[in-house]
């Protein structure tokens, strides 16, 4: 089951460590497009996944991701499966 992520400044510092290298997030400037980063806790980038181009994924290395025990990745153009 997939576990709720707070969206706690401690979690946006891990994030920043894992989101601002990711190969994805940076070209697509996801940060200019709310909700920015922390997708996992906040939900898919407002920008249109259709205008996102997949260069890869962080989300795997982060330890958000293994503290709540996520499942998938590229939450930032598809938000957690199954919320």
């Amino acid at each position: 089951m997939v576990q709720e992520v707070p969206d706690t400044q401690e979690n946006m510092e891990i994030c920043k460590k894992f989101c601002g290298p990711c190969p994805t997030f940076k070209p697509n400037d996801l940060n200019t497009v709310k909700p920015h980063a922390l997708f996992c806790a906040r939900g898919a980038s407002e920008k249109p996944a259709a205008e996102i181009e997949d260069r890869g994924c962080n989300c795997f290395a982060c330890p958000v991701f293994h503290k709540y025990e996520l499942k998938g990745g590229w939450y930032c153009m598809h938000s957690i499966e199954g919320r």
